[in-house]
């Protein structure tokens, strides 16, 4: 620890002392004969790159290159004002002589949109400029540099087509939901073997597999790449693969000496959203005007208010929002790699610790990660290679249980803020609180009053062996292997506690939970085989590419559970402690195997004209034999159009200009597994001639010996192009998505006395379509490198045929234009509002003189100043259901960008990523937690009300003279989620349904890479500290200012869930 602690000590002076030269100007240069040394090393910081190429600009036959641990030792002559770095695939780099003197850490940027970069497709890689389907790569540099919670959230606005959008910042819950190009979520492919992880509902508590799950879990460090499959090329995967796939390819071993890398992340995060309570004071006398407002008595006295005005001793204004939660959460996540080796052997190891702490006051409540990852590659002979990959990563969570986390946020809104957590001198008793269902918010944080814990276990191997025989030049062999096991161990607690009255500490009743305990347990195994044969060869003019490949998949599941009750007398947290009469138990067992042959054939002529030809054939065991089995082809055509010579010759800034078209299908999997034999249940109990009862059993359902896969077809044309080496490139992709053969039961009717149900038959349609663009500007200006990256998706989707709307029936023209989806965009009628007209009522004498009803059961008797006047859309004289207009809903946006920026100063980096999506709409429940009338709380950006001009007045004297602004005059709710009781809260009010456009700094990094001469003496090799942030800036409606416009807040009413996290972090990286 000494020594550590003198290392941190002396890196510490480092710093300041490579800060200082610069802040003092540069020192003169040197006339004599000059050596400089130093090393280069890759974008990601911690790659040493070989062969870099380095000479003297004035005197081009000084040369020398880099060696194999990318370090470099050369002598040039007085005149050499500037030193030249080049290697392909990466740009240029000029460096002043006076800059590079002592030892110099260069940093090699990778060139963006390289066309000789290569590309991870299915079951192989291309080169980028033979791609002809619409796939997105992003390096390790975009991942690592704009750090977010999870590396979901971190592709956030990078690709185009991947609609993301976090729903919590709840530690160790990964609740991002992707969908891709509206699709839905992806599928994930680790190293060539597809693989998921268990995730937890936010919400609803329970939990799923999912290869977000899987990929947001990651360790952001040890990925290589990830490709993104978006269009035909996906269907190479077969079953699963009809929403894409995303392909991440983790590091491996390099040949030189071992480098060891350590980096730490210390992060602190507060919410991004949070409105700010009126004192209390305030609160109660804005209470009693709602009252007054709704023709109800007030509930706080003057004496009683006078109590808070005078500060007396027990007379507390509690912020429950304060009471239960931290100024801040903190997090720290460390990271630990060795990688190196020779050109027999090579090898990588990592480590990562992450523990995050929960935003809430209970030091239990938080989420420890560990992850192990190592893989091996050896040579066993000249043509034979294998290597072994193996992963672990295990998640220890502790949060509130089920009920307690669902609606905690809930309880906190309905606290009374006139009494304290815990009785008036006893701090050890907790407030019974009758306004929060019984349920006090700072007694359920606490573990002896509940929780719930979720221990996951994930253990991934791959083997694979490639054989590259010499009888065949580029051809190779390769059969792989897997075998993954998952586990889940949950267990939760309920306790009753009791509460006590805030006065009298006497005690009242327990909270409304009773004492229980239950417990599950899931695991699953995934055995996985591959073999597959590549072959690449040139032909003068001509390229081929060949692959074959054959895989099988078992899955293999199990499950147990049970759950206790404890009745009043409650002794450990043990399923047989409890009372066996209320004992229940579950569980299943189930098995699950498909086999897939693929054959893929890539030609290519002079670069120019590209064709690639695709088929597989799936099969799986859920269908009917004959029906089992499916052909799935597919092809894609691309021409690089700036390869010809009249483009050559005449527009030789243009770099690259490609056009594709790509088409194909793949199945879709639905249906349960031998639905088409027939199955019995039982029914009712016979009496026979004896009196005797005997129960029935019957089938009530035609088997589903039809059913099969649903057919997907998906096409895209796409163009790249690039300018002047990176000026100005992008792309843009027109994409559909058509789905044939979709599950439904036919609306054909049989005689009643069949008495059996007609089976699902693939009868329904839909469809996906829209678009992608990105948009790339890469440039330098002296020694500032920077690099622009935008990316813009807009995607919807429809029903085209729906069986049930062959019956359908509809009493109206509005009842049909609400009810009927076929050939209508999916989300864009979620929400109706009604139109404002202009202006607001100003009096009774406006509302009495309104042509328009409003409040139709109560002869406009609910209605108050302030009251925006609305659109009479069909004339009837009353705004009903038939005045409505639609609107995008609040869900996962079909508009989304992303803007990314990155460069680099001398020893100075940045990164910043804009996030943001438009075509939603969020939900501003006035009778929600962030609104008032319901809820125990008053926020002050709903002070700008109409309210009477002197205080007390008559609300119904129509002499009563009014105060205007921007919100109606307050009125108190029945319900929380009443939406018609009283005007002002009708949930399709024009600020009810608001634009939910919003634009986010998702992302901002600056580090600083400390100059080698100096960290090499305390045996550093490289050393770079960083400060970033997430959720920085937001820019949205001002309307939403409470919400967090990113979170879909609707079904909670703004309570519910843990807010999202703007959080502000100190990292460094070191190298050795």
């Amino acid at each position: 620890m000494k020594k550590i602690t003198q290392k941190v000590f002396m890196l510490a002076v480092l710093l300041c002392m490579s800060v200082l030269p610069m802040l003092a100007g540069n020192a003169p240069a040197e006339q004599a004969k000059k050596v400089l040394n130093g090393i280069v090393i890759g974008s990601d910081g911690d790659t040493p790159l070989t062969g870099v190429v380095i000479y003297s600009k004035e005197n081009p036959k000084e040369i020398t290159t880099t060696d194999a641990n990318g370090e470099y030792k050369f002598s040039v002559s007085p005149s050499t004002q500037t030193v030249v770095f080049e290697m392909m695939g990466y740009d240029t780099k000029e460096l002043k002589v006076a800059d590079t003197y002592l030892f110099t850490l260069v940093t090699m940027i990778v060139q963006a949109n390289a066309l000789e970069e290569s590309v991870v497709v299915g079951f192989g890689t291309q080169k980028k400029e033979s791609l002809t389907s619409a796939i997105s790569n992003i390096s390790a540099e975009d991942i690592v540099s704009t750090r977010q919670t999870d590396v979901v959230a971190s592709l956030q606005g990078k690709v185009p087509g991947l609609l993301i959008r976090q729903q919590s910042g709840m530690p160790g819950d990964y609740d991002s939901k992707m969908s891709m190009r509206g699709y839905g979520e992806p599928m994930v492919v680790i190293d060539g073997v597809v693989r998921t992880a268990s995730r937890r509902d936010t919400n609803w508590g329970g939990f799923s597999d999912s290869g977000t799950a899987l990929l947001a879990q990651m360790n952001p460090d040890d990925i290589e790449s990830i490709s993104v499959l978006k269009d035909a090329s996906a269907s190479i995967y077969g079953i699963g693969s009809e929403n894409g796939v995303i392909l991440v390819t983790t590091k491996k071993g390099t040949a030189g000496r071992p480098t060891v890398n350590y980096s730490a992340n210390l992060a602190f995060g507060v919410p991004t959203a949070m409105p700010e309570q009126v004192d209390i004071v305030t609160y109660m006398n804005i209470r009693n005007e709602m009252l007054v407002n709704s023709r109800k008595p007030i509930q706080y006295s003057d004496d009683f208010i006078a109590h808070y005005e005078n500060g007396d001793p027990g007379y507390v204004d509690t912020d429950w929002y304060k009471a239960v939660m931290n100024k801040f959460q903190f997090d720290h996540t460390h990271n630990v790699s060795l990688r190196g080796g020779s050109e027999q052997t090579n090898y990588f190891i990592s480590g990562q610790f992450t523990d995050n702490t929960s935003l809430l006051k209970a030091d239990n409540l938080k989420a420890n990660r560990y992850s192990l990852r190592a893989n091996v590659t050896t040579n066993i002979s000249d043509q034979v290679s294998a290597t072994l990959s193996t992963s672990f990563n295990t998640m220890d969570q502790m949060t509130m249980n089920f009920n307690q986390n669902l609606n905690f946020f809930y309880y906190v809104a309905l606290a009374d803020r006139t009494l304290a957590p815990t009785v008036y001198n006893n701090p050890d008793h907790y407030t019974y609180l009758a306004t929060s269902e019984g349920r006090n918010p700072v007694a359920l944080m606490q573990p002896e009053n509940g929780y719930s814990r979720n221990q996951s276990n994930a253990f991934n191997n791959n083997l694979d062996v490639k054989w590259t025989p010499d009888f065949l030049k580029g051809l190779t062999v390769q059969v792989s292997g897997a075998y993954d096991v998952n586990s889940r161990n949950s267990s939760s607690l309920t306790r009753a506690f009791a509460q006590y009255d805030y006065w009298t500490d006497v005690q009242m009743v327990n909270n409304a939970d009773a004492n229980g305990y239950e417990e599950s347990w899931n695991k699953s195994q995934r055995l996985y085989g591959r073999v597959q044969a590549n072959y690449n060869g040139t032909f003068g003019d001509h390229r081929v590419g060949a692959t074959l490949a054959a895989e099988a998949t078992k899955n293999i599941m199990n499950s147990l559970g049970g759950s206790r009750q404890f009745g009043d007398f409650f002794t450990h947290d043990i399923l047989n402690q409890g009372d066996s009469s209320t004992a229940s138990n579950s569980g299943t067992r189930s098995m699950s195997a498909t086999a897939g042959y693929i054959g893929r054939v890539n030609y290519d002529y002079k670069g120019k004209y590209l064709v690639e030809v695709m088929a597989r054939y799936d099969g799986t065991y859920v269908y009917a034999p004959g029906y089992r089995w499916g052909l799935f082809p597919s092809y894609s055509l691309g021409w690089r159009a700036s390869e010809e010579p009249f483009i050559k010759d005449n527009m030789p800034w243009l770099d690259n200009l490609k056009f594709r078209w790509s088409d194909g299908k793949t199945g879709q999997r639905q249906g349960q597994p031998y639905q088409y034999l027939l199955g019995y249940t039982s029914g009712s109990s016979w009496v026979f001639d004896d009196g005797g009862q005997i129960l029935s059993y019957g089938n009530t359902s035609v088997a589903e010996t039809l059913l099969s896969w649903a057919d997907v077809r998906m096409m895209n044309f796409g163009v790249d192009w690039e300018i002047n080496r990176g000026i100005f490139g992008g792309s843009i992709d027109i994409f559909k998505r058509a789905i044939s053969g979709t599950a439904a039961t036919s609306t054909n009717t049989v005689p009643d006395f069949y008495g059996l149900s007609l089976p699902q038959q693939n009868l329904n349609k839909s469809e996906n379509v829209g678009i992608d663009l990105v948009l790339t500007h890469r440039h330098n200006i002296g020694e500032f490198n920077y690099r622009v990256n935008a990316t813009v998706t807009y995607a919807r989707s429809r029903t085209t045929y729906r069986e049930a709307d062959k019956t359908a029936q509809y009493t109206s023209a509005q009842n049909y234009w609400s009810n009927y989806t076929t050939g209508r965009w999916n989300g864009a009628r979620d929400y109706s509002r009604y139109e404002w007209a202009g202006g607001q009522f100003t009096g009774w004498e406006d509302i009495n003189a309104s042509p328009v009803l409003y409040d139709i059961g109560n002869s406009m008797n609910n209605m108050l100043p302030g009251m925006y006047k609305l659109e009479d859309r069909n004339g009837n004289g009353l705004i009903d259901g038939q005045d409505v207009y639609y609107r995008w809903g609040e869900g996962n946006a079909p508009l989304q960008f992303g803007l990314m920026l990155s460069g680099n100063y001398k020893s100075f980096d940045f990164s910043a990523n804009f996030a943001g999506a438009s075509l939603v709409s969020k939900s501003v429940s006035l009778s929600g937690a962030m609104g008032f009338g319901f809820f125990s709380a008053y926020y002050k950006n709903y002070l700008d009300r109409w309210t009477p001009v002197e205080a007390g007045a008559d609300p119904f004297d129509p002499q009563t003279e009014w105060k205007s602004g921007f919100w109606p005059a307050v009125a108190v709710e029945t319900s929380a989620y009443d939406g018609s009781s009283n005007s002002t809260y009708r949930v399709n009010q024009p600020y009810n349904a608001v634009d939910g456009t919003y634009l986010r700094l998702k992302s901002l990094e600056v580090g600083y890479t400390l100059p080698r001469n100096l960290t090499q003496k305390i045996g550093i090799r490289s050393a770079r500290v960083f400060l970033s942030g997430t959720n920085l800036l937001t820019f949205c409606n001002k309307l939403l200012k409470p919400y967090d416009p990113e979170r879909n807040e609707n079904a909670w009413l703004g309570a519910g869930g843990y807010p999202l996290m703007r959080t502000y972090s100190l990292g460094v990286n070191l190298s050795f």
